[in-house]
Formats: structure tokens, sequence, C-alpha cells
């Protein structure tokens, strides 16, 4: 298993690779941007009950930021990336997306 700094590591290079600031990762994850920050600054140990919430919001598994896969298995799928973008949507917003791809596949035939 990897200790606190070593999660806190990955944690950045992954926000660097998927080009989250701060502000974004607080948001996604549902937490505090205070809170956030005092664990990337190694002010407050990464709290392990959260991996899950990282490892979503990170597209990697939570066992990789524990150290115990060697591989973070990305998701690839469309629908995995459409995750991230249909998360925030209230109700009305996600029935005009799912609109939409009624009228594609329509389109389609």
């Amino acid at each position: 298993m990897r200790n606190n700094n070593e999660i806190i590591e990955i944690i950045k290079r992954l926000m660097k690779d998927n080009n989250l600031s701060l502000s974004e990762l607080s948001r996604r994850t549902g937490m505090a941007k205070s809170t956030v920050s005092r664990y990337l600054n190694d002010n407050r140990k990464f709290p392990i009950n959260k991996v899950d919430v990282f490892a979503k919001v990170l597209h990697v598994t939570p066992e990789y930021l524990l150290g115990f896969k060697e591989e973070p298995y990305k998701t690839t799928t469309i629908a995995a990336h459409l995750n991230d973008e249909v998360d925030y949507l209230d109700e009305d917003e996600m029935q005009k997306v799912l609109e939409y791809v009624k009228f594609l596949k329509s389109q389609n035939k």
C-alpha cells in the first residue's frame, strides 16, 4: 500500500493529466476547496474512506490510488467520458441531453 505522500503525488499527477484545478477537483469530489488543499499540501492525511470519490473523479481505480494495482485502468468508453459532464446537470438539462441522443439516433436510421 502506498503511503500518504505517494497517494498525494499520484493525485497531483492525475490532476495535471486530467487538466483539473484544485477548485474543479473540489467541486467534483464534493469537498471544500480548503479541505482538498490541506490534503494536497500534506497538512492533513489523505482520507482512505474518500479514495473511491477521488478515484472516480480522476478516472482510475481505488486500488491504483492505494497501490494495490500497478495499472490505473482508466475508463475509455464514451459513457465514462460523459459521466463527468452529466453528473452536474439538473433533471431538466439531463432530459434535454436524452432527447438529443434520441434525435441523433433517429437520424441514423
